[in-house]
């Protein structure tokens, strides 16, 4: 507190110095403090507060000490170096602002104290402080005695009053700090020395001072002269001090018989303390036995028993179990904390343990009066004085969560093995060396009886083919859940189940200890989707395959003649009075017709030719690896034949004849170009008289002349902008009685100035073979990403051809046109074929990939007219199929028709995907689809194609 206020003290000088203000700078009548002065004042009071950090002595005490070393150099020197000047901004006023130099010695010495002061001893310290304390005694002396030499130095400044008394605050608090590793630490001595020094320094300090004041008082009087006033102050010192010393010789005496006073009572202690530890300690190891059998049982709840099992004391832990005071715990109070239910069990075996002395442990229930139940182990053993039962101690362990994880862990394996037994899944606990050790019943109604499964390796109940042998190797691999490939079971009963296979880690703690196999049939899944692939690669009445069918095969027999340098015949047949047969006969024999046709085409074809029936009376027979288009005449020839024999009808007979195209292409031919070909000659042959067969073998000139013309149009057409985007809106069928419009489908249409609007039938095949596709597929895509920008969430989906597709740009073409319209990816389908998938088939999966990541949606267009739709949706991931409106005109009249429908509706629930039938041009026809499930619509009994991307319904009423 003193040493703040000697900090508070300079602060208000070196205020009243940069303020002028003189009274905040001297006492009246006295000389004034310097601003230097000052300065250091405030250093050494934040040096002292702040003692205790070594740094901050070591820093301010030796910047403290060159101060006033510096401030007696210009006392010396006579001339200032700028210590006087080192408060920027005083003005010297009417004195010089140089500290007096008896300033400057204190302060060296207190800055000097300062900075030794954290030395491991202490003295050094001390020495700076009591020499600069009396220089502040010096300084108090000479006012208090009037001598200003005793202050003041010649001309220089005078040390201020409450300069003084600051440095003798300060150098007491230097001496008092750490003062019991100092001379001044015998003032707190409770000995004789510090008794004595306490009664003894006052006297030194005051007497001396009032007995000069006396002789100056009395000289001042003249009461006596200077040299008696001498003689009387050296007498008066001697009388007081034998005065004093004969009274420190007395205490002496006095604290010496009060020593040995106390030396004979401690010798009397000590006696009867030796007594009393002995007894103590005989105590203490009868105790020891009592706690060592507590410390065995801690951390638990403790109790002491009387031997009679009264509760004698008991810790917190009981306390806190129990719930009871230790006050309501005492006796047999301790019953009350036994739950109801156990306590006449516990009672009873405890009072016949309790009795014959020995151990007793038990499981029991705590009903806290708050009604909390806590389980504990309750363990007890008897103590012995004499050879007799004295008591007994007892420890009590909580073992609440204990039991709350058995109940737990046994609710959960009850839980598991209801499941696991009810499981419609086969599953299998196998070793982590491949073998069964528990399985469930459905694995049994799988594999077979438990003794050909159990303790045998699991991949006995499997065929083996190398596609499945690295399967159980990699079933688990990184600790996850592996799906894998199909598997069919091995056995007599297991025969042709087809499973799927899913394999997992069983941990225990950080540890895999076996695994985990769960087997899903599939078999009836696998068959109805054996069904319906074969349903839509087949025709319902003959089972011939279809057009789908058949441009794949014809596909791929245009591959082989590639390579072996052969070719490939398309015979196109067409039945000459089928209609007849209709009208005469009725629609039934009309099919007993075509099965006929059928069989007989397929007895009159060879082995490797394929025949196809693709709608109505007319069949294509595709014949791979023949030399000549005269090879492919022969065998039209052959099958012509076959045909004119009578059908009978039963009991009529009819006969039917065909009108033959032929065609012959190679390994470069397109195989819907080659199949036109055939089906132009077909025409021709009956157009020209109904003439039994008809070659095409070279190109009409004037056809061809009218291509190269169209397709130099489209070219300029391009440039010019000429294709524009139209829209066909697309519904939902499920919506109430009302359509709503979810998607718009955009159309490509050439506006050709000599022609008017052209339709993609048009023009787009010519545009694939000439590459233009890409460019007129890159402005549709630009033109109804940025149209469909004005539709309120409305999907609008654009058609990929081939050719676009197999580019390696297109992701980027893509994700351009959505940047430039800042359409919201989602809001994009693409529309691809099967036949561009299988074109572009080296391509697709990247491509694939990337528009996967752009976000946008993938549909396959024209579903059921391609040979691959079933690899494709294995392969690849689709958002939609679009049923071909082929598939969608005869659902109201062909039974067929609408089981292949019903076949791709369901296959699509299977794979999780939407569906758009195409070509919907009646009210029975949306009926009959949104009868069968389908989701979605398109065609003209909603909307034609409009030119606006703003969706306009066919109103019906």
């Amino acid at each position: 507190m003193a040493v703040s206020l000697v900090g508070a003290t300079a602060v208000v000088v070196i205020i009243g110095w940069y303020t002028g203000i003189t009274a905040l700078t001297m006492l009246p009548g006295f000389p004034s403090m310097k601003p230097t002065t000052a300065l250091m004042l405030l250093l050494l009071a934040v040096g002292l507060l702040l003692i205790d950090q070594r740094w901050v002595a070591v820093t301010i005490g030796p910047v403290v000490a060159i101060l006033g070393a510096l401030t007696l150099i210009e006392v010396v020197l006579g001339r200032s170096i700028g210590v006087d000047t080192l408060l920027i901004g005083i003005k010297p006023g009417t004195g010089a602002l140089l500290m007096a130099p008896a300033t400057a010695l204190v302060g060296l010495l207190l800055g000097s104290a300062l900075a030794t002061s954290g030395r491991a001893r202490p003295w050094m310290s001390h020495g700076f402080a009591l020499l600069a304390l009396c220089g502040g005694q010096i300084a108090f002396l000479g006012y208090l005695y009037g001598a200003s030499s005793l202050y003041a130095l010649g001309s220089f400044a005078a040390m201020a009053p409450q300069t003084f008394v600051c440095t003798i605050i300060l150098g007491l608090f230097l001496l008092l700090h750490r003062h019991e590793k100092s001379p001044v630490g015998l003032l707190t001595d409770r000995g004789s020395a510090g008794t004595l020094l306490r009664w003894a320094i006052p006297f030194f300090i005051i007497g001396p001072l009032v007995l000069g004041l006396v002789r100056l008082w009395g000289q001042q009087a003249n009461l006596y002269d200077t040299k008696f006033g001498v003689v009387l102050l050296v007498i008066t010192m001697t009388v007081l001090g034998c005065a004093v010393s004969w009274v420190a010789a007395v205490r002496l005496k006095d604290l010496d018989r009060l020593r040995d006073h106390a030396a004979a009572e401690l010798a009397q202690s000590n006696a009867g303390l030796e007594s009393a530890v002995t007894e103590r300690t005989a105590e203490l190891a009868d105790t020891a036995l009592q706690l060592n059998a507590l410390v065995r049982l801690a951390p638990v709840g403790i109790v002491e028993l009387d031997a009679a099992g009264g509760l004698l004391t008991a810790n917190d832990q009981w306390l806190a179990l129990s719930g009871l005071r230790l006050e309501q715990s005492l006796g047999s109070g301790w019953a009350a904390a036994i739950h109801p239910d156990d306590l006449e069990r516990v009672t009873t075996e405890w009072a016949v343990r309790g009795t014959d002395g020995t151990a007793y442990q038990t499981s029991v229930r705590f009903r806290t009066p708050e009604g909390r139940i806590n389980w504990v182990q309750v363990h007890t053993s008897p103590t012995y004085a004499d050879g007799v039962v004295a008591g007994h101690v007892g420890a009590v362990t909580d073992v609440t969560a204990l039991r709350a994880a058995e109940q737990k862990a046994s609710a959960a394996h009850a839980r598991f093995e209801a499941a696991f037994e009810s499981s419609p899944l086969g599953t299998a606990i196998v070793t982590l060396d491949g073998y069964v050790v528990e399985g469930n019943r459905r694995l049994f109604e799988l594999a077979g009886p438990a003794d050909r499964v159990l303790d045998r390796p699991i991949e006995n109940i499997f065929q083996m083919n190398p596609a499945d042998e690295s399967a159980p190797a990699n079933a688990t691999a990184g600790g996850k859940v592996h799906q894998l490939s199909e598997r069919q079971l091995r056995g007599s009963k297991a025969e042709g189940i087809c499973v799927n296979v899913s394999v997992a880690e069983i941990h225990e703690g950080e540890r895999v200890t076996g695994l985990l196999y769960q087997l899903e049939d599939i078999t009836a899944r696998r068959v109805a989707e054996a069904r319906v692939e074969h349903q839509a690669f087949h025709d319902s009445l003959t089972d011939l395959p279809n057009r789908l069918l058949l441009l794949g095969r014809l596909d791929e027999a245009l591959h082989a003649a590639t390579q072996n340098g052969r070719g490939v015949g398309v015979l196109f047949l067409d039945l000459d009075g089928f209609k007849a047969v209709n009208d005469t006969f009725g629609h039934q024999a009309g099919d007993a017709v075509l099965i006929e046709v059928a069989a007989r085409l397929v007895g009159g074809a060879r082995a490797d030719d394929t025949v196809a029936r693709i709608g109505g009376d007319e069949f294509v027979v595709l014949c791979p690896d023949i030399g000549t288009t005269d090879d492919a005449a022969v065998i039209a020839e052959r099958l012509q034949q076959s045909l004119v024999q009578p059908i009978r009808l039963g009991t009529a007979t009819t006969s039917i004849n065909a009108s033959i195209g032929v065609a012959f292409g190679g390994g470069g031919s397109d195989p819907e170009s080659l199949l036109h070909d055939a089906d132009q000659a077909m025409y021709l042959a009956k157009k020209q008289g109904h003439l039994p067969l008809d070659v095409i073998q070279e190109p009409d000139r004037e056809v061809e002349s009218r291509r190269s013309e169209t397709e130099s149009a489209l070219r300029e057409a391009v440039a010019r902008g000429e294709i524009e985007t139209w829209y066909q809106p697309i519904v939902d069928l499920q919506d109430g009685g009302a359509a709503t419009v979810v998607a718009t489908e955009a159309l490509a249409r050439w506006r050709r100035p000599a022609t008017g609007i052209m339709m993609p039938g048009d023009f787009i095949a010519l545009a694939e073979e000439s590459g233009l596709i890409a460019d007129i597929g890159q402005a549709v895509l630009n033109q109804a990403c940025l149209a469909a920008t004005a539709l309120d969430g409305v999907i609008v989906s654009v058609n990929v051809s081939a050719r676009q597709f197999a580019r390696d740009d297109f992701g980027a073409v893509v994700r351009q046109a959505l940047e430039m319209s800042g359409l919201p990816s989602d809001r994009l389908c693409l529309e691809l074929t099967e036949s561009v998938v299988v074109e572009a088939i080296e391509y697709a999966a990247a491509t694939l990939h990337d528009l996967r990541e752009l976000g946008v949606r993938l549909a396959i267009d024209d579903f059921g007219t391609g040979y691959s739709s079933f690899t494709q949706l294995r392969t690849f991931t689709f958002d939609l199929l679009k049923i071909d409106m082929t598939f969608i005109q005869g659902i109201e009249e062909s039974g067929r028709d609408r089981g292949v429908v019903e076949g791709i509706l369901r296959l699509a629930d299977v794979l999780h995907l939407d569906v758009i039938a195409e070509g919907i041009e009646t009210a029975g026809q949306r009926d009959l689809l949104r009868e069968m499930g389908c989701r979605y619509g398109q065609g003209y009994y909603f909307s034609r194609p409009s030119p606006t991307a703003h969706p306009t319904l066919v109103s019906h009423t």
